[in-house]
């Protein structure tokens, strides 16, 4: 029953962010044995028993979401790996797949939160007196005649599992280390839409609704059986 209640947490999530760009989905998935000995040892009756149930672990899925076409030069979709590169405020290091960014005061191309977009020589900046930006098939960024650098876009998949950083920004695990994608596959005027399906999310909904009640039907079974053992073994 904790496991179900982890995955239909985790299921109110995807539906919840499920409109936001690049957003990717949680996937819960169950063991498909019990975890640990089932041998106990004189004294240990009922010691660790929570090792001997199935666990579930939630992993974030990096299935490709659609790209739809919005006509903006500063909307950037990555198709195929990669994830963008922003700054925290921290000073650290964060990646999305939200490609939808914008220009701050200082002509510096941040995301929604206002947090710098990287290229791989450092945050973009752009005088929107020179003209439109356009970005290359690579994430190569030229504006008019000049080079203002490339899109710093990263791989995350070969880091180990992913964790959440807030904002829908992503981070590797404690250890993991990104690798720099030398030709992703940008394209300018599209954003990639999240990966959530939200009539697979409803299904899955169901499906946990129906288990927990299963479950919770047989706790109140096995209670039952139990007290009537102890009526009978009871009486004189």
């Amino acid at each position: 029953m904790n496991a179900l209640e982890r995955w239909q947490t985790a299921i109110a999530g995807n539906l919840a962010s499920g409109s936001v760009a690049g957003f990717k989905k949680d996937e819960t998935s169950f063991s498909s044995a019990l975890a640990g000995n089932t041998r106990m040892q004189p004294g240990e009756v009922g010691a660790e028993i929570s090792n001997y149930m199935p666990q579930a672990s939630t992993r974030v899925s990096e299935s490709q979401g659609a790209l739809r076409q919005t006509g903006k030069d500063l909307d950037f979709a990555i198709q195929g790996s990669g994830y963008f590169q922003v700054s925290t405020t921290g000073g650290g290091k964060a990646y999305t797949r939200d490609g939808e960014f914008h220009l701050d005061g200082n002509g510096k191309l941040v995301n929604k939160q206002g947090l710098e977009v990287q290229c791989e020589s450092g945050p973009l900046t752009v005088d929107i007196k020179l003209g439109p930006v356009t970005v290359n098939s690579t994430g190569g960024v030229t504006q008019g005649d000049s080079s203002l650098g490339k899109l710093a876009i990263f791989d995350l998949a070969k880091s180990g599992q992913l964790q959440r950083t807030g904002n829908g920004l992503l981070a590797p695990a404690k250890g993991g280390v990104p690798a720099r994608v030398e030709n992703p596959e940008v394209f300018q005027g599209y954003v990639e839409e999240s990966n959530v399906v939200p009539l697979q999310e409803m299904v899955n909904l169901i499906a946990v609704s129906r288990a927990y009640e299963v479950s919770q039907k047989l706790i109140s079974s096995i209670d039952q059986t139990t007290r009537s053992a102890i009526e009978s073994l009871g009486t004189p």
